[in-house]
C-alpha cells in the first residue's frame, strides 16, 4: 500500500496533475488577435461592375419595385451596402441614390 501512495502515476497523481493544468488554464487567459478595422466603404461615386449596373437596370425597367429580383446574393448585398436598393423580405425597391446611378448622375446631392 505504500507504494501506491508513493506512486505518482496512480490515480491520485493523475488527478492532481489533471488540476494543477486546469488551474494553470485558467491563470493564463487565451490570447486573441485583436479584431480587424472594418474596411472602408466605397465612396459614393463608385463605379459599379456589369453585373451591378445590369441588376440596376433590371429593377429601373420595372419602374424601382420588384417582389422577384433574380441576382446573385453578392450582388444584392453590395448594392444594398451602398444604399442603391432597399431590400426587404418581400420585395426590393430603388433608392434615390439608385436612380442616380441608373442615369450616370452619382456625384448628385440628394
Amino acid at each position: 500500500m505504500a507504494q501506491t501512495r508513493n506512486d505518482p502515476r496512480g490515480s491520485l497523481g493523475r488527478v492532481v496533475r489533471g488540476l494543477r493544468g486546469a488551474a494553470t488554464l485558467r491563470l493564463w487567459p487565451r490570447q486573441r488577435p485583436a479584431p480587424r478595422p472594418a474596411p472602408p466603404g466605397p465612396p459614393p461615386d463608385h463605379g459599379l461592375d456589369a453585373a451591378e449596373q445590369a441588376a440596376l437596370e433590371r429593377l429601373g425597367e420595372a419602374d424601382g419595385y420588384a417582389t422577384r429580383w433574380p441576382v446573385r446574393r453578392e450582388v444584392a448585398r453590395s448594392l444594398a451596402s451602398r444604399q442603391l436598393v432597399v431590400i426587404a423580405s418581400d420585395y426590393v425597391l430603388l433608392t434615390k441614390a439608385g436612380r442616380r446611378a441608373l442615369t450616370g448622375e452619382a456625384g448628385a446631392p440628394d
